[in-house]
């Protein structure tokens, strides 16, 4: 007998970029390179930017075989390719830009030209839209993603009251995830959102810092992977319209609304699951300003909605969304408190704004930290209860942007390299 939807349930995401190449190489006849050993990578590019680096290889170089022969396998949707060397005897992670390539599956470096080019640091070619296999396979609560297909049945006047048949419309994917807050997933969906993302800090810890933009139409996208009840669904070219990091008791929560450009039947993944676990009670410092801790919260829901929408365009190849546009952007924050002063309710009253930094942390490179620099409270509903009761506060927030251009600012700390 099958398992139960759940228990067969699955989740496999991706992001939607080419892959890095398969390098291989050896000591070849000819050429004018120094004798010496030397490391290669090689990199696939795109019309946006390029990948991360291969797999490393080493070439010894002697008299007579002074050319290093390189070959790597074919990268769907690449333009190009770049090659990377170190000096003889250079150390891991000391390549320069060699060359620069068309699409080619190989390369004779005799030591043309002297190299000059840093490593990429992150993968920039984005493949939006491409279905890839998942790379990460997320734990989830629940998910309700769709296929909306907007079917338009044909009633025109001919002598009959019935629909006469069916045109296809316009589809896309549209639904929401709900999963517990882990660091080295949560990342994935941040970065099919609409912010830019910096990545600082050194193998295995990583620090992202992801600020919002204010671009109209995403190029970072999700390739999701849904298995229910052994039967697979691939969704492509997903993003995230809107997301809440919240509390549930004591739990932090990542819920997200998700669009998506069309839908591609996929093979039967097999998961790899993380072995993260959720920030829980114990681990939440909340500021009030920014630098202040206080101890009289137990409640908090930060929101981002972007206002995502479909796009279709006339096209003569399927039927998906053509891209997901963006909006304007809100942002909202509520926090449930003691109520215990009259000063902040009197600043409720003259709009006066709060800086305010609400961070989980299981440790110093495993943490999620949102700052909001200009918050101005839009509600505040304090109300006696019964007798011996605390007075309570629900305090909503709306922020906006500060002197630098950003309403909201998240730092993530995990081992997940993207």
């Amino acid at each position: 007998m099958a398992p139960g939807i759940g228990a067969a349930g699955i989740m496999g995401i991706a992001v939607e970029d080419l892959i890095e190449p398969v390098l291989a190489g050896s000591p070849a006849a000819g050429g004018a390179l120094t004798a010496g050993t030397y490391k290669y990578y090689v990199t696939a590019i795109n019309a946006v930017g390029e990948t991360n680096v291969s797999n490393e290889v080493t070439v010894t170089t002697a008299a007579g075989n002074l050319t290093a022969a390189l070959t790597w396998g074919t990268v769907t949707g690449a333009t190009g390719y770049k090659v990377y060397r170190t000096a003889s005897g250079g150390a891991t992670g000391s390549e320069l830009l060699v060359t620069t390539l068309g699409v080619v599956l190989l390369y004779n470096d005799t030591a043309v030209g002297a190299p000059a080019g840093a490593l990429p640091v992150q993968n920039t070619a984005f493949n939006p839209g491409v279905y890839t296999a998942p790379t990460k396979y997320v734990p989830f609560m629940s998910e309700t993603l769709t296929s909306t297909q907007a079917t338009i049945f044909r009633r025109p006047i001919r002598q009959s009251a019935d629909v006469i048949g069916a045109v296809p419309g316009n589809f896309n994917v549209a639904g929401d995830i709900s999963l517990e807050c882990m660091e080295d997933c949560s990342i994935y969906f941040l970065y099919a959102s609409r912010t830019s993302i910096v990545r600082t800090g050194t193998t295995p810890n990583w620090i992202y810092t992801i600020t919002p933009t204010a671009t109209a139409i995403p190029t970072r996208t999700l390739s999701i992977t849904m298995v229910r009840n052994g039967i697979v669904f691939g969704f492509t070219g997903c993003v995230v319209s809107s997301y809440i990091f919240t509390t549930s008791t004591g739990i932090m929560m990542h819920n997200l609304k998700m669009l998506g450009r069309d839908e591609a039947v996929q093979s039967l993944p097999t998961a790899t699951w993380p072995t993260t676990v959720p920030f829980g009670a114990g681990q939440y410092s909340i500021e009030v300003p920014t630098g202040t801790p206080v101890l009289d919260t137990d409640q908090f829901n930060f929101e981002v909605d972007d206002a995502g929408s479909p796009e279709f365009r006339l096209k003569s190849i399927g039927r998906g969304a053509q891209f997901i546009k963006y909006g304007e952007r809100k942002v909202a924050l509520q926090l449930d408190r003691d109520f215990d002063t009259r000063t902040d309710f009197d600043n409720f009253k003259n709009l006066v704004s709060d800086t305010m930094t609400i961070t989980a942390s299981k440790g110093t490179n495993n943490s999620v930290s949102i700052l909001i620099p200009t918050n101005f409270k839009d509600t505040y509903e304090v109300q006696n209860s019964g007798q011996g009761d605390l007075v309570r506060a629900v305090i909503k927030y709306v922020a906006a942007i500060d002197g630098t251009g950003k309403s909201y600012q998240i730092v993530l700390k995990t081992q997940e390299a993207l």
